[in-house]
C-alpha cells in the first residue's frame, strides 16, 4: 500500500481530485454568492418600497398597515414599528428602534434585534427607518435568516458530493497505482535478467497504446540493437585474429625461408618484400578498424557543411578512374541537379570511394560500374551499379558487418571492412543505406542522404 501511495499514478489522480474539489468548491461559492447578492437585493428593495409607500399613508392607514402586517406575520419574517418623537412604540413588533440605524429610508443590515413576538428573539434583519414629517419614526424590516440557512444547505450539498468523489477518486488511484506497480515491477524482473546476461528477454507490451507500451517499445528496440551490437562484439575478436593471422603467417613464413643459409639475396629481397606486403596487409586491417571506431564516436555536427555531392561524386571518379581503366572495367558517371547536403564532405568522399572500389573489385573484365547522384522526393540519393555477380537477397543484410565476406569473394584481396566503413559514415550523417539488385545483372547500393525515418541500419531493397 505504501508503494501504491507513493506511486506517481496515484499522486496524479489525487491531485486531479484535489484540482476537482477546488474547483466544486468555488464553483457552489459562486452560486452562493451570486444568490446571496439577489436575494438580499431584492429584500432591500421590498422593504425600502414598502416603506417609502406605508409613509405616505394617513397616521390611520399608517397605523393599520402596520397592525396588519404583524397579525399576518405567520412565519415572523416581517418587522414593522411606529414610534413617537420621544421614540416610544406605538406600534408593531420592534420593541425600540435598533441603535445606530440611519433614518434615511434605506435598507441596512442588523446583525441583532430584540422581537416581542412570542418574547425576546435574537435575529439578523435588514430594516429601514424612515423619519415621518410629524416627527415620528417608522420602521420596516425583514428577517434574512434564510441566508444563513441557504449556506449551511450548500455546504451539506457540497460535502454530500465531495465526500463520495473523493472516496471514488481515492479508490480509483489506488487501483491505477496498483496496475501501474505491477507492471513496473513486471519490468524490473525483465531488466533484472537482462542485467544478468539474458539478453534476448524484452519488456511486455499490451498493444493498448498508452504511454507504458510506447516506452516499452522503445526500451525493446533499444534491447535488441545491444543485443545486436554485442553479437557482433563478441564475434568481432575472433574476426579480427582470423584476419591477422593469415597475413602474419605468410611474414613469418617468407622471413623463416630468408633466414636459411643457402638463401641468395635475390631469394631474401623477395621475402622481405613479400613480408612488407603482409605486414601493410594486417596494418590497413588495424588502421581500417580504427578508422570505424573514429567515425561512429565522432559528434555529429562537428565538422558539418554544406556539401555538393555532385563535386564529391566527380572527385571519386577522377581518383578510381584509372584504377577501373587498368582492370579494363567500364566507369560512369550520371549526375542529376541535386540540392547540396548538410555534412563532412571528407568522410562522403571516403564513402564513396569505398563504394566505388568495391564495385570495381568484384566487377570482371569488360563489366561496368556505374555512379549516380539524382534528387528525390525524399532527398538526393547517390547510387553505385555495377554488373558483379551480386549480392544474394539472404545475404543483404549482412554484408555491412565487419569481416563479413562472402564465399566466392574470398579470393579477392580485401578484410570486409568496406562497406562497415560506408555503413559508419551513414550512421553519423543520419542517413541510410540499402543493397539491392541491378536491372539485368550486378548489384546496386544506395546511399540515402537524408534523415531516414525508420532506423538507421543497412535494409535490403
Amino acid at each position: 500500500m505504501l508503494s501504491i501511495l507513493r506511486s506517481s499514478a496515484f499522486r496524479r489522480v489525487a491531485a486531479v481530485s484535489a484540482a476537482f474539489c477546488l474547483a466544486a468548491f468555488l464553483l457552489f461559492a459562486f452560486v452562493y454568492w451570486q444568490t446571496a447578492v439577489l436575494y438580499t437585493q431584492r429584500v432591500n428593495d421590498m422593504i425600502e418600497n414598502q416603506a417609502a409607500t406605508i409613509a405616505k399613508a394617513s397616521p390611520e392607514q399608517m397605523l393599520w398597515t402596520v397592525d396588519t402586517g404583524i397579525s399576518n406575520n405567520l412565519h415572523r419574517l416581517t418587522v414593522a414599528a411606529l414610534f413617537n418623537p420621544a421614540g416610544e412604540r406605538i406600534a408593531g413588533n420592534l420593541r425600540q428602534i435598533p441603535e445606530g440605524l440611519p433614518l434615511d429610508g434605506r435598507s441596512h443590515p442588523v446583525d441583532a434585534a430584540t422581537l416581542d413576538v412570542d418574547g425576546p428573539k435574537s435575529q439578523s434583519l435588514s430594516l429601514a427607518g424612515l423619519r415621518l414629517p410629524d416627527g415620528r419614526t417608522l420602521v420596516i424590516g425583514r428577517n434574512v435568516d434564510q441566508l444563513d440557512e441557504l449556506r449551511v444547505v450548500v455546504t451539506r450539498a457540497l460535502a454530500l458530493g465531495m465526500i463520495p468523489a473523493l472516496l471514488l477518486a481515492l479508490g480509483f488511484g489506488i487501483l491505477l497505482g496498483h496496475r501501474t506497480n505491477q507492471r513496473i515491477r513486471a519490468a524490473q524482473i525483465v531488466l533484472d535478467r537482462v542485467r544478468k546476461g539474458s539478453l534476448a528477454e524484452r519488456l511486455p507490451v499490451r498493444n493498448s497504446g498508452n504511454d507504458f507500451d510506447q516506452l516499452a517499445i522503445g526500451v525493446n528496440h533499444m534491447l535488441g540493437e545491444v543485443e545486436r551490437l554485442l553479437g557482433e562484439l563478441q564475434h568481432v575478436g575472433n574476426n579480427i585474429a582470423h584476419d591477422l593471422r593469415t597475413p602474419l603467417s605468410r611474414v613469418r613464413t617468407m622471413l623463416e625461408r630468408a633466414r636459411r643459409p643457402d638463401s641468395t639475396p635475390e631469394e631474401m629481397a623477395f621475402a622481405i618484400d613479400r613480408a612488407v606486403v603482409g605486414l601493410d596487409q594486417a596494418s590497413g586491417i588495424i588502421t581500417a578498424l580504427l578508422r570505424i571506431a573514429e567515425i561512429e564516436h565522432r559528434q555529429q555536427g562537428a565538422s558539418m557543411h554544406p556539401v555538393d555531392l555532385a563535386s564529391v561524386a566527380q572527385e571519386a571518379v577522377e581518383l578510381y578512374g584509372p584504377i577501373a581503366e587498368a582492370k579494363q572495367v567500364g566507369l560512369g558517371l550520371d549526375i542529376a541537379a541535386a540540392p547540396a547536403i548538410h555534412g563532412d564532405h571528407d568522410l562522403l568522399f571516403e564513402a564513396l570511394a569505398n563504394l566505388l572500389d568495391n564495385a570495381i573489385k568484384f566487377t570482371p573484365e569488360d563489366g561496368r560500374v556505374e555512379l549516380s547522384v539524382m534528387d528525390t522526393p525524399s532527398g538526393p540519393v547517390v547510387e553505385v551499379a555495377d554488373t558483379g555477380p551480386g549480392i544474394p537477397p539472404d545475404r543483404r543484410s549482412q554484408v555491412f558487418a565487419r569481416f563479413n565476406r562472402l564465399d566466392k569473394s574470398r579470393n579477392v584481396p580485401g578484410a570486409g571492412l568496406g562497406l562497415s566503413l560506408v555503413l559508419a559514415i551513414a550512421r553519423m550523417h543520419g542517413f541510410s543505406i540499402a543493397v539491392g539488385d541491378r536491372e539485368g545483372a550486378g548489384c546496386v547500393v544506395r546511399l540515402m542522404c537524408f534523415e531516414a525515418n525508420a532506423a538507421l541500419a543497412a535494409m535490403p531493397v
